[in-house]
């Protein structure tokens, strides 16, 4: 399996791709299967103009179960793949570099050319072959339920998603081979494809700007309606030719430049902070490093991804309050004619009011992301001081585990409560600009719901690397409670015969009683909490009673 340099690529990510086609895999069967018993929905989209079918990319005649096709292309199965093709992307060169395996490849006889062709290679096989292999579970998921999905193109859906999905994740491989720096190739693409996400949802409901959003790629995912129409290939031969220019010019860079050794790399953030123009806006943004305390430190190890991940939800919690007055026209006509089961499938969320608005595009999907991206990294720290060797080093001071572990427990509070109060001010001053007059203590109490929400993704990631030691299997529990608990709360909850299963997603807990409207769920506060001080213990014991890993 190691023979080559292709094979090797292959085995590294195989896992991760396989667990992620799984999960899209049981995402599409549950939603399938709990939209299969709402005979109001089916009688609505069955009946729905047009227009709307055209907006949403399906058949009347597919029904609920087009709904849920349409769906896993452009939303969910389109965010999990979209994350595995940049991280691949983004580890492919750089990150071989910074765990210092890249002078092992190049002692081998072969020329850095070959080594970045196979690289590529094992890139295009895996992101390829996993999106057709998740659209053939998608076919499997509807065949076992009995869904009716022949009048949806699922092939020419796949090619628009995989395409688009290239652009992101060779945009992230060429910066990679080009700098060897993956922080910087991983947050260039993750950024540009959360703002095209944005752009090309929201920017053609704004009169006169229904062509600007095509100008950012997600609008090709759907925009030519592939379901419906087939596939496009004026649309994926631009794309196409826009991906290969970048796959051929990170290369040439990567043949030019000097390799980075795993010891010697520094990030981005470091050398803005090593200019002396830049040294005091970065110092503002990320933050000291403090080593005062093994808590302090545990804070500022997380701080600077923790900063900027909670900055950006402020930032977008502001803006949102104007742009609700921009859409509410158009947004509430559209909710207004819905049934309450098709209300149901996006969260009850009545977008004609400016505390649904927060409700469908904060905390229901943005805001958990973000609390899941700063949570969950924190919860993994422990593991990863035995990834990195570092933790030998920390012992050999005379400090107990437990301090280790209760160190790593306050930065995952910390910066949870951080993300918090940014998501109230962000929410407060967005209702102030765009004059909304959402209730301040309701405010305060989503924004404590949410944090709740992340203490127990950022739980189960810290019990599994307390027990473990292993954080990829700490990233991916916690991760995959963030989205097993969506999809839970999502698809559960539309089927009345299945409300039980919905109440037990985290998400009820923190979104069931639309806090922005009715104030504090002191009941769904204290089983948020309680959930996150079960992990939490688990993942402490597990620690001080198991051999440490490195």
């Amino acid at each position: 399996m190691l023979r080559t340099v292709y094979l090797k690529s292959l085995r590294d990510r195989l896992l991760g791709v396989s667990i992620g086609v799984v999960a899209l895999f049981l995402t599409a069967w549950m939603g399938l299967w709990a939209y299969s018993g709402v005979d109001d929905a089916e009688a609505y989209i069955s009946s729905m103009p047009d227009a709307y079918a055209d907006l949403i990319g399906i058949t009347r005649e597919s029904g609920t179960a087009g709904l849920m096709m349409s769906m896993m292309f452009g939303f969910m199965g389109a965010f999990v793949l979209g994350g595995l093709a940049i991280s691949m992307g983004a580890s492919a060169i750089a990150g071989e570099e910074q765990d210092g395996t890249m002078n092992v490849l190049a002692t081998a006889p072969r020329s850095r050319a070959r080594l970045h062709a196979s690289k590529a290679a094992a890139y295009l096989t895996l992101l390829i072959g996993g999106s057709f292999v998740a659209t053939a579970s998608y076919w499997l998921a509807a065949k076992l339920v009995g869904a009716d999905i022949s009048t949806l193109d699922l092939t020419a859906a796949t090619v628009h998603l995989t395409t688009v999905l290239l652009f992101y994740g060779i945009l992230a491989f060429a910066i990679g081979a080009a700098t060897g720096n993956r922080a910087t190739a991983s947050g260039i693409a993750t950024g540009l494809l959360i703002i095209s996400f944005l752009g090309a949802g929201l920017l053609p409901l704004i009169d006169g700007w229904e062509d600007v959003g095509k100008i950012f790629p997600w609008h090709y995912i759907s925009g030519a309606s592939p379901l419906v129409n087939g596939t496009n290939w004026a649309q994926i031969g631009v794309l196409s030719a826009v991906w290969v220019v970048m796959l051929v010019l990170g290369g040439l860079a990567f043949t030019r430049r000097d390799l980075r050794s795993g010891g010697l790399a520094s990030s981005l953030a470091d050398r803005l902070r090593a200019n002396p123009r830049m040294a005091e806006y970065m110092d503002k943004v990320r933050g000291s490093g403090s080593t005062k305390s093994l808590a302090a430190k545990a804070i500022s190890d997380k701080q600077a991804v923790a900063l900027l991940a909670a900055y950006g939800l402020f930032v977008l919690t502001i803006i949102m309050g104007p742009m609700f007055n921009a859409l509410a026209g158009s947004l509430g006509d559209v909710v207004a004619s819905m049934p309450d089961a098709v209300l149901a499938m996006i969260g009850f969320a009545d977008y004609s009011t400016p505390t649904g608005w927060y409700h469908g595009e904060v905390l229901s999907i943005t805001g958990p992301a973000i609390f899941a991206i700063v949570a969950v990294g924190a919860g993994v720290a422990l593991a990863t001081e035995e990834k990195r060797r570092t933790i030998a080093v920390l012992l050999s001071a005379p400090v107990p585990r437990s301090k280790v572990a209760g160190a790593k427990i306050a930065a995952l509070v910390e910066l949870t409560i951080l993300c918090g109060f940014l998501l109230f001010g962000g929410i407060w001053l967005g209702s102030i600009i765009g004059g909304l007059g959402i209730d301040v203590s309701n405010i305060a109490s989503a924004s404590v719901l949410q944090a709740g929400l992340g203490l127990v993704f950022g739980a189960a990631a810290f019990a599994v690397a307390g027990c473990t030691g292993r954080s990829n299997a700490a990233a991916w529990t916690g991760t995959g409670v963030a989205l097993g608990g969506w999809a839970i709360a999502t698809f559960a909850g539309v089927n009345d015969n299945l409300d039980w299963l919905a109440r037990l997603s985290p998400f009820h807990w923190a979104l069931g009683n639309y806090p922005l409207d009715n104030g504090m769920n002191w009941g769904g506060l204290i089983a948020l909490l309680g959930t996150s001080f079960v992990l939490v213990a688990v993942g402490w014991l597990g620690y001080q009673r198991r051999d440490l890993r490195g």
